[in-house]
């Protein structure tokens, strides 16, 4: 009894010190209220509502119960099926194309001037000051039939290479790929640079007297303790290339055909060109939980090989 009663005082003790700190912090959950309202009225709300919808036929206007319906639907369509393929593709080139600032960062790091490291991290970000809109629109120039890479094909006796890239349901997919070449990293960079700068001198000054050479302290070394940068990326890569779609978009509307059509686009036609509002909010929906299932196991298995804490 004695226990019980002490258990239950500790018990009440703690909560009134909690509502004492929280009195003493009322301003500032006062000024969260705005912000969360707007959360709760722009995030929240809008998230709900569109899984509701999933389950219904709705124009916009009225619904209907539907049930599974429209995730049944999703299955039969033919439409949606090749744009998984088109996303997987297009997700597994992104993937691949982070070795590249991997390197460029490497590379800075290494460098014995911090004026010139200086120098390269600001020639590096440059570019990421061009709004993505701007950077779309120069690569349908780009790749178009009289485009930059057509006239050097041109000028270099591969006329007869040349075509339309953007356009050709062969090399659609492939010309969306190659957007961005040298694919040099932008922000990307600086977020690995920070990881790589994080590692202890002491670490490095040990490799060099043990006499590894570049490719080993790269490998054994550099990489493991940037594992989490990596890892971050990776989550950000898989999660834009499933729920993105502004540059194919505005690109390639999918086509041509449905030669670079994906999931996310495919749900944006159906809302707004042919009004199926509950069969968008489905795909929508089912992107939701791939999302969230696929980050989920990232961060629960996938592991870095070694963590630094200093």
């Amino acid at each position: 009894m004695a226990v019980s009663a002490t258990a239950k005082g500790a018990a009440k003790h703690r909560r009134e010190g909690l509502l004492r700190r929280m009195g003493q912090a009322k301003l500032l959950y006062l000024l969260l209220l705005p912000s969360m309202a707007f959360v709760l009225a722009f995030s929240y709300i809008p998230a709900i509502s569109a899984i509701y919808h999933s389950f219904t036929i709705w124009s916009g206007a009225q619904s209907r119960w539907y049930g599974l319906g429209n995730f049944r639907q999703m299955l039969r369509d033919p439409y949606l099926n090749q744009s998984w393929v088109n996303m997987i593709k297009l997700t597994l080139a992104n993937i691949v194309k982070m070795i590249v600032p991997l390197i460029n960062a490497v590379f800075i790091y290494r460098l014995t001037s911090d004026r010139w490291q200086y120098r390269y991290r600001v020639l590096f970000i440059l570019p990421a000051i061009i709004p993505g809109v701007v950077g779309a629109l120069l690569w349908v120039n780009f790749l178009g039939l009289n485009g930059l890479i057509n006239e050097v094909l041109r000028g270099t006796g591969l006329g007869n290479v040349a075509r339309p890239w953007l356009g050709n349901f062969d090399y659609a997919l492939y010309a969306l790929m190659f957007v961005g070449f040298p694919w040099s990293g932008g922000t990307t960079i600086l977020f690995y640079l920070a990881g790589l700068m994080n590692i202890p001198n002491e670490l490095i000054d040990a490799a060099r007297i043990d006499g590894v050479n570049g490719w080993q302290r790269f490998w054994h070394l550099e990489l493991p303790l940037v594992m989490g940068q990596v890892k971050l990326f990776l989550v950000l890569t898989v999660i834009g290339n499933i729920q993105g779609f502004e540059g194919v978009l505005i690109m390639t509307n999918g086509g041509p055909g449905m030669a670079t059509m994906v999931p996310g686009l495919h749900m944006y036609n159906a809302a707004t060109q042919r009004q199926q509002m509950g069969y968008a909010c489905a795909i929508g929906t089912f992107l939701f939980l791939l999302i969230f299932g696929l980050t989920y196991l990232n961060l629960k298995y996938v592991r870095s090989t070694v963590e630094f804490t200093s």
